[in-house]
This record gives structure tokens, sequence and C-alpha cells, in this order.
């Protein structure tokens, strides 16, 4: 159901719309409910929202609180290294961010998008963006994983029998 496999508990930034971030934890194998969010807060308490509800849900390392998400290098500088689809998701509330989508659509939760965030690192490692959340995205690019993966073969070069070489050079 979710790319992010584990038997251990992670912890979370929750962005809403209408609120502050908040640090929670999900239990990575059922935390992606029917219609929203299963987490637990801070307090001890097990809450349910529902996607409409949520922006973003950041997985962090340990002991970070800090919510950066949307304030610094929310866009790449320049092409990524890492490879996958280089999207820029656009928010309902105006707010936009950079992404790479694994090329492997089956490893896409059905309720969004598990994207690995520009500067990931310990306070934003993966972020899960549900579908609700988007008015739009946007391809930017598709990343390899080498350049020689890209290339075409020599033979593919060819003009066929019969063609006009009146292009090559």
């Amino acid at each position: 159901m979710c790319a992010v496999t584990s038997s251990t508990s992670k912890r979370v930034l929750l962005y809403r719309f209408d609120r502050e971030p908040f640090p929670a934890i999900v239990n990575p194998s059922t935390y992606l409910l029917e219609n929203g969010l299963e987490l637990l807060t801070a307090a001890g308490t097990v809450q349910n929202l529902r996607y409409e509800e949520v922006k973003a849900l950041c997985f962090v390392s340990e002991g970070i609180t800090t919510a950066d998400l949307f304030k610094d290098n929310i866009f790449f500088e320049r092409r990524p290294k890492i490879p996958g689809l280089w999207t820029r998701f656009n928010f309902r509330d105006g707010s936009r961010l950079d992404g790479i989508l694994p090329h492997n659509l089956l490893e896409w939760p059905a309720s969004g998008y598990l994207i690995t965030p520009p500067k990931a690192g310990p306070a934003r490692q993966r972020v899960l963006i549900p579908r609700v959340a988007l008015w739009a995205t946007e391809l930017r690019g598709v990343v390899g994983k080498s350049d020689a993966s890209l290339r075409l073969p020599a033979d593919s070069k060819r003009s066929p029998s019969g063609q006009l070489n009146m292009f090559d050079r």
C-alpha cells in the first residue's frame, strides 16, 4: 500500500492547510486509510484525518520538529541526480513544491504521491502529498539511472531502406 516498509513507527510532521504543522507518529504499514490518515499525536491520542484536510505529511528523523518544508528549498536548483520523475506540485492554497517520484507507478500510493523532496535530509526524508491537496502537477523532467541506459543503439540511427537522408549530417 505504501512504499515505506518497516515494522517500526515513523516520526512525521503533518502540514494542514488551515493550521500550523505539528509532530506525530505513524505506522508505515497502516497509516494510509481509505478516507484519510491515521496518526498518533504527541499527546498520545490517535487521530484520523481526512485527506482533504492534509496538505503534506513529511517523514523526519527523531527529534526533528522544525517545519521548513514550504519555507526553504522548495525547488531543485538544477536538474536532480536522483533517478525518477522530477515533478512540480501546485497546491490548492497556491504554494508549490518540487519532488522526485519513483519511475515505478506501482510504488505510488492510491491516495497520493510519496516523493523525495529537494534538499532531502533528516528534516525532510520523504513527503506524502494527498492527491486532493493539489490542483495541478507538472512534469519537469525524467531522470534516468545513467545516461548510457538512455542512449539509442548504434543500429537505430540508420535510415530505413528507401528513406531519403535529408536531415542526416
